[in-house]
């Protein structure tokens, strides 16, 4: 993906870090919430959202968030 379809109106960036098994369910989870699919055996609680500040590189604001995976299907 080039640098200006990252940039265009309605794209949002993802870095994830975390174990690779964790980081693989979240990705699991957006592709169902995409493609409108029902996410039943896994959840993610959000644990904290910080930032709101101008993003340095790309235009658009910074914000981390800070999930945990949950296997049983609770958070949300």
């Amino acid at each position: 993906m080039s640098r200006r379809e990252r940039q265009a109106p309605g794209t949002v960036e993802l870095r994830l870090s975390g174990s690779p098994e964790d980081t693989g369910t979240v990705i699991s989870v957006l592709e169902r919430l995409a493609a409108g699919l029902p996410v039943t055996t896994v959840g993610l609680e959000i644990l904290h959202r910080a930032g709101l500040r101008a993003n340095r590189r790309d235009p658009g604001e910074r914000v981390c968030v800070l999930v945990r995976v949950r296997q049983d299907g609770g958070g949300s």
